[in-house]
């Protein structure tokens, strides 16, 4: 069985997602789960025509039907060993939406992979209300544009 893979970028240079996503885990929607008989903490193997890697779940609604979502990198390393150097003709980018993979379900299981310090652990996201531009103006390291520190680009006329 083939599901849809669908991959985004999520960075482990920052402290902050590193804290509360420290392994690499892939979303598979609630649908699919119980089609597959699959809990969060399953140990699964993600198989596309380039490539394969071993890895937990997380059962979530963050995706629908046969999707599943992979972050782009990780600390175990890149995940595009899935996707193939496939580009859109028109863009010249990437195609890693489009990556059509199969899932063994292996024997293990784990632990959720989902942190308790990751908002989406209770159920309740907390998202920020906004952006707060008056907090980040007052932080020492911010510099305002046109400021000496910047550098202007200008046009000649």
């Amino acid at each position: 069985m083939l599901e849809h893979f669908h991959e985004g970028n999520l960075t482990h240079r920052v402290a902050g997602i590193h804290a509360e996503n420290p392994e690499r885990y892939i979303e598979i929607s609630t649908d699919l789960a119980k089609e597959r008989h699959i809990d969060s903490g399953q140990w699964v193997r993600v198989v596309s025509r380039h490539g394969a890697i071993k890895i937990k779940v997380l059962v979530t609604d963050r995706v629908f039907g046969k999707q599943v979502y992979l972050p782009l990198t990780s600390q175990e390393g890149p995940v595009n060993i899935l996707t193939g150097t496939v580009v859109d003709p028109d863009t010249n980018t990437p195609a890693y939406k489009e990556t059509a993979v199969k899932i063994e379900v292996l024997p293990e299981k784990g632990t959720n992979p989902l942190q308790p310090l990751n908002f989406r652990y209770s159920g309740r996201p907390t998202p920020q209300t906004g952006v707060e531009v008056e907090r980040k103006w007052k932080r020492k390291d911010y510099r305002m544009p046109g400021t000496p520190a910047l550098v202007q680009i200008e046009t000649s006329k």
